[in-house]
């Protein structure tokens, strides 16, 4: 037996001995035609089979083929395709010619398969890691706002938000983010994570995005986009890669309003790739960035036109505590009760609301707006066999950034991570991943400003009589009895009443902001506690191997939000509440006319445990080729989504007495029992307010939330003419069903008990998800031009507007964006004897503009921008390093994104890197 088993194992070891034999080795170095210096990362295939490989940092390769003769084909962006026929192991020197980039640049977004951008059948944008590089932008994402389509929101240096097709804000939960397969958003608030866990600067291959609804393929929440980042491959992208960025900013600060001083932006990134061998190679990366932040100073009044000067109830967007606001007429009614001959001075005052709002801090010297942020990210890939690949990886983020929503949050020690492990096959892949975060020790700006107000002084104690408003009640009248007019009087008021006020930074300021800020919400302060994390598994298979008279894709997809907040932002007090999502789709691809024609429809069925009726969204499109390298593309898609979970399920203190609330029915009326709240209109609070009659109020009925949904058409048409000249135009009109907004509500305010009236603080107001009865209609069109100029001179343009309509006048819809955008680009990626010198300056322009925000953080017109950026590099080829200079807003006129985001003005830098280009 033993025997038996012994010429077995010999005779298998002879069979691969021979085969290993019978293989040939060819080996050689790929340069460039120009410099003669090696390419790194050229795809090597050899026709007619599996096999290939890519070339080192050296430009070297060796491959393995079965047999000769064999061809192969050497291939990289920016580069002509050239093929060898090799009829003996021998080793090759191939020098690559420049080429036009348009004819090859290669998508998978569009339709979950590789194919050319041109021939896309849907809009969609593309960056590569050479544009990147190339690109005067400190920071990869950042260089989303010069695409085509895109607005962005720039919160923080650390913190910008992508969105397209208008509906533009920091929390934008419509807009789907992914990493090498994963979703980018934060577990519990389902809102993209900006940069926070994405790619290090150094480590980006590729970027994809997706423009309007994309559910079909993509899934819920996909309404306004999709944005695919994937990192470089270690097998292809070896060796060490440094990169070194040493700025200013805030300079000629005081020009600007902006009360930092002159300061240092540094960023440091590395990366480490190796192929261990055929099989095996890791790659591990770390980006640490460190800047005194942009900051927030919009001092527009919320309440009315007023100043802080002219204005008693004046409450300043970026000023925050001043959203504690009382009418004053009890006190000056219970101050005439008290002495009746103050009638004359209390009687005139008495026939309209007096409303007076707290004095707020300003966000300088309250936030701290020194930005730390480190991330780093490790990956592991194991070859199987030659068509089937194991992935395991890790990401992690951690730091202290500001952040826009419904107000300014200071993020302070947040961490997020995210972990997968993948197996990926030429035609599937099975994928699981889960992302956990913790929100550390996050400042919620207003409330807890509020909070500190009521700690230092209270409003009013109904125990004492005293308090802020009866002091300034007091000295109101007092100042108008010695002559002073009524605004003069209202200054004197607020100084006295706000006699022993602690000044921000200050040691009692910062001891009572830590008390406040370090208290769970639950415990009366306002942190919260967020340890929320997401579980998905995702499969996908293409018959395309097996079906040759279409392509067939198939996939599914299971979610699940653990959401954990420890009752601060869901009512999860008791146990965390669980979300299940389960989705399956399909795409079919058919190419007719000898391929001048190709038709594709998708369906997608996905549940979601928080409401009853699955939703089923589907996508039809048509590419037809009129011309050589000419193409028309027709798309119809029907997008939807399903609440986030802050839409769903939110109860989260964002001001004194002022909550943010979800819309769902296990909220409104069912397992979270949050009708306790009785929600009126704000409209009959007001007029509460003037009539002092609480049975004027009416009750506001709030429906349950349920999935909104997009009907969307866009016609469009691509080009590329001569090999030099790229072109591309499309309108889009989208319908929208059950549009999901928010609006502002307000409990029974109180009794006219001057006790009880006060110690309410007159209503808690809510500020409610909820979905609009009308039809919402948005559309738009763009254009782009794209010129290749030859020698690495390449000039962009690009035009589009967006335009909503049929608004319902009663929501906050979050279309944040001008009428129209204007993006311009020139630049050389290599330009004299050897290519060493490159540049690059891009314009962006945008007119002025409505933004409105919810949760009453603020609404007003931001004004027109024009930005330039520019840089300038040289190369230094013995050393496989570069250093450019560069500055983004390079004119430092300053400029905001939005209402209550920061201004933005120049920085200018040095960078260094080491094996980058």
């Amino acid at each position: 037996m033993n025997i038996r088993y012994l010429s077995v194992l010999l005779f298998a070891f002879e069979l691969i001995t021979t085969s290993l034999q019978a293989q040939s080795n060819i080996k050689g170095r790929v340069i460039d035609n120009d410099t003669k210096e090696p390419i790194p990362g050229v795809n090597i295939s050899v026709k007619g089979t599996d096999g290939g490989d890519f070339t080192d940092p050296n430009g070297k390769f060796s491959i393995n083929v079965k047999a000769l003769p064999a061809s192969l084909e050497f291939s990289f962006i920016g580069f002509e395709t050239q093929e060898v026929e090799v009829s003996s192991a021998q080793e090759l020197s191939i020098e690559l010619k420049s080429g036009p980039i348009f004819l090859d640049e290669v998508v998978v977004a569009a339709s979950r398969s590789t194919q050319r951008k041109l021939e896309s059948p849907v809009t969609i944008e593309r960056l590569s890691s050479k544009e990147i590089a190339n690109s005067p932008q400190v920071n990869y994402y950042d260089m989303m706002q010069g695409l085509k389509g895109v607005d962005v929101t720039v919160s923080s240096i650390g913190f910008t938000s992508v969105t397209t097709r208008g509906f533009n804000t920091s929390g934008n939960t419509n807009f789907t983010q992914m990493v090498d397969g994963m979703d980018n958003q934060a577990p519990g608030l389902n809102f993209p994570l900006g940069n926070v866990i994405g790619l290090t600067q150094l480590d980006v291959d590729n970027i994809e995005l997706l423009s309007g609804s994309s559910s079909a393929l993509y899934g819920s929440r996909g309404l306004n986009g999709t944005m695919l980042m994937t990192g470089k491959d270690p097998f292809r992208y070896q060796g060490l890669s440094v990169l070194m960025t040493q700025g200013v900013n805030h300079v000629n600060n005081t020009s600007h309003n902006d009360p930092v001083g002159t300061s240092p932006y540094s960023d440091f990134t590395v990366r480490y790739a190796k192929k261990l061998n055929d099989k095996l190679a890791f790659k591990v990366n770390f980006q640490y960035t460190r800047a005194n932040d942009w900051v927030a100073n919009n001092t527009s009044n919320k309440n009315g036109p007023g100043t802080a000067l002219t204005d008693p109830n004046y409450n300043g967007v970026n000023l925050y505590g001043g959203a504690t606001s009382v009418d004053i007429n009890p006190f000056l009614q219970g101050a005439l009760a008290q002495d009746p001959s103050l009638a004359p001075i209390i009687d005139p005052l008495l026939g309209q609301p007096n409303n007076v709002a707290r004095t707020g801090y300003a966000e300088y010297g309250y936030l701290n707006n020194n930005v730390q942020l480190m991330k780093g990210n490790a990956e592991l890939r194991y070859k199987i066999n030659p068509k089937l690949e194991a992935i395991f990886s890790g990401t992690g983020g951690t730091g202290s950034i500001v952040y826009t929503n419904d107000t300014r949050y200071q993020i302070r020690d947040y961490k997020v991570a995210q972990y997968r492990a993948e197996l990926k096959a030429k035609n599937w892949f099975f994928r699981t991943y889960t992302t956990r975060e913790n929100s550390g020790n996050t400042i919620i700006a207003g409330p807890t400003a509020q909070l500190i107000n009521e700690a230092w002084k209270p409003s009013y104690n109904p125990n004492t009589g005293d308090g802020w408003y009866p002091q300034y009640t007091g000295a109101l009248i007092q100042a108008l009895a010695s002559g002073a007019d009524y605004t003069t009087a209202n200054q004197m008021a607020r100084g006295y009443a706000d006699t022993g006020r602690p000044v921000a930074g200050s040691a009692q300021f910062n001891h009572l902001k830590d008390s406040i800020s370090q208290k769970p919400i639950t415990e009366g302060g306002t942190l919260f506690l967020d340890r929320s994390k997401l579980y998905n598994t995702a499969f996908q298979y293409s018959f395309s191997d097996i079906i040759k008279v279409a392509e067939l894709i198939v996939g599914a997809n299971w979610r699940l939000y653990d959401l954990n907040s420890k009752g601060t932002l869901f009512p999860d007090g008791e146990k965390p509440i669980q979300v299940n999502e389960y989705s399956a789709y399909a795409q079919l691809i058919k190419h007719l006319l000898d391929d001048k024609w190709t038709l594709s429809g998708s369906m997608r069925l996905d549940k979601n445990t928080l409401f009853a009726d699955p939703k089923t969204t589907t996508r039809a499109t048509s590419v037809f080729k009129v011309a050589d390298q000419n193409y028309i593309r027709f798309s119809y898609q029907n997008a939807y989504s399903f609440p986030s979970n802050i839409q769903a399920l939110q109860n989260t203190l964002n001001g004194y007495r002022s909550y943010s609330s979800g819309g769902s029915d296990l909220l409104l009326n069912g397992t979270y029992h949050f009708d306790q709240y009785q929600p009126y209109t704000l409209e009959s609070v007001q007029k509460y307010q003037q009539t002092n009659d609480p049975t004027s109020l009416e009750k506001y009925n709030v429906n349950p939330i349920k999935p909104q949904s997009a009907n969307s058409f866009e016609l469009g048409y691509a080009a590329v003419y001569g090999k030099h000249v790229s072109v591309d135009v499309l309108g889009y009109y989208t319908t929208w069903h059950n549009f999901i907004g928010y609006t502002n509500v307000a409990n029974t305010p109180g009794t006219n008990d001057l006790t009880a009236f006060l110690n309410r603080d007159l209503y808690t107001n809510y500020s409610i998800a909820y979905n609009g009865a009308q039809t919402v209609n948005t559309y738009g069109w763009a254009a782009s031009i794209n010129y290749d100029l030859s020698r690495n001179f390449m000039a962009k343009v690009n035009y589009y507007s967006d335009f909503l309509k049929n608004n319902n006048e009663n929501q906050i819809t979050y279309f944040n964006t001008p009428s129209y955008h204007v993006n311009a680009e020139f630049g050389n990626t290599g330009f004299g004897r050897k290519k060493l010198f490159s540049f690059n300056t891009t314009l962006r322009h945008k007119p002025s503009y409505h933004y409105e925000v919810a949760g009453g953080l603020g609404q007003g017109t931001v004004p027109a921008s024009f930005v330039i950026d520019a840089q300038v590099g040289y190369k230094m080829l013995k050393t496989h390093s570069f250093v450019k200079l560069g500055a983004t807003n390079i004119t430092n006129q300053y400029y905001s994104t939005g209402m209550a985001n920061p201004m933005i003005g120049g920085m200018y830098y040095i960078s260094v890197g080491y094996n980058v280009f």
